[in-house]
């Protein structure tokens, strides 16, 4: 029976919360910064995932949907994106710098704030209102004073997430409206004036990360399409791979469904992707033919079987698929980040 080959990675550190952590953001100096679901808190930690800090922000979490964080390269300004305002903060988190107030996100959608690569701008977007578009709006971080707006798409329909680039003056913006349509922007900023293009040959993929080289960046399948990489800054498709030739050999997973990648995919170096999928697996493919060449098994994650009806099972004859414990993967200064199903937050060397 072919199997994928194996890489066992030791855990380096882990810690557990009350609540799963929502987003991971970085910090100088290997710190980070997360916030949690359901949950006003907001907690800093060392490279080391020890507590440096935890501050508790009143008013960031409506109907269960949680507030979108972010924070400028420097370490100086944390921004809180949330249903019906945004708020900049000093790095401790003590002190509200300054509001934008706005009318309320619809649930699951908004958008976290992005600083510039220079730390000059902050971008962000306002729900718009009954029959307008939404606003992507620049903001001076010196004088808090709005330099630059543009009409974005239509009104409580899209989730927005931007993505830095190897070019400072240009950013990806990428709009998803659940399980429709996903749509990739690319956004720069001359004179005072926003400039926007739509980059179709990337719609309706997922945005993964840029390779260390900055030439290419890697993009999952929406549903059953390809997985694709995509030339940087000419913005087309250098190499493709079905789904099923990423899978093919892999014995270790007998089930009725077959698995598929499940959104997140990223460069590990310019030579290696990490793929997650549908059933948490985390496949290590080569990039020159975009083929699994093992699956990497980070210590302490495990797997459970279900039945049609979702109920857990051993018996192999039942077995629809699979579960991990995986919630997100993320790769933030170099190390491996998951968070997983009991509010852990657990780091890893890089399988490479």
């Amino acid at each position: 029976m072919s199997q994928f080959p194996h890489i066992n990675l030791p855990l380096k550190n882990k810690l557990t919360f009350t609540a799963n952590p929502v987003n991971v953001v970085p910090l100088p100096n290997g710190e980070v910064l997360m916030n949690f679901a359901s949950q006003p808190l907001i907690t800093k930690l060392n490279a080391h995932l020890e507590i440096v800090w935890e501050k508790i922000m009143q008013g960031q979490n409506t109907n269960y949907v949680s507030s979108k964080l972010s924070a400028s390269s420097d370490g100086r300004f944390i921004a809180i994106a949330g249903m019906t305002d945004v708020r900049i903060l000093d790095a401790e988190g003590t002190q509200v710098l300054h509001t934008v107030e706005h009318g309320s996100w619809g649930w699951f959608l908004g958008a976290a704030c992005y600083f510039s690569k220079d730390n000059q701008t902050i971008w962000y977007i306002l729900p718009g209102e009954e029959n307008e578009t939404d606003e992507l709006q620049v903001m001076d971080v010196a004088t808090f004073e709005v330099i630059a707006s543009y009409p974005l798409l239509e009104s409580h329909q899209y989730a927005y997430a931007f993505h830095a680039t190897p070019d400072n003056g240009t950013i990806l913006l990428e709009a998803a409206a659940g399980q429709e349509e996903s749509i990739l922007m690319q956004l720069q900023l001359n004179d005072g004036i926003i400039s926007l293009t739509e980059l179709t040959p990337c719609e309706n993929m997922i945005m993964g990360n840029f390779a260390p080289s900055g030439k290419e960046f890697v993009m999952a399948p929406h549903y059953d399409e390809p997985l694709a990489i995509y030339s940087f800054p000419e913005m087309d498709k250098a190499a493709a791979q079905d789904q099923a030739a990423i899978f093919d050999g892999s014995k270790d997973f007998p089930s009725a469904e077959p698995d598929n990648i499940n959104y997140s995919v990223f460069f590990v170096d310019d030579h290696h992707i990490l793929v997650m999928s549908q059933f948490g697996r985390l496949l290590l493919l080569d990039r020159k033919d975009l083929r699994c060449k093992a699956e990497v098994m980070p210590e302490g994650i495990e797997f459970t079987a279900y039945d049609l009806d979702g109920n857990p099972t051993t018996n192999p004859d039942y077995i629809y698929d699979y579960s991990s414990n995986i919630i997100n993967v993320m790769i933030v200064h170099g190390k491996l980040l998951l968070t997983t199903g009991e509010g852990q937050l657990r780091s890893y060397d890089l399988p490479v």
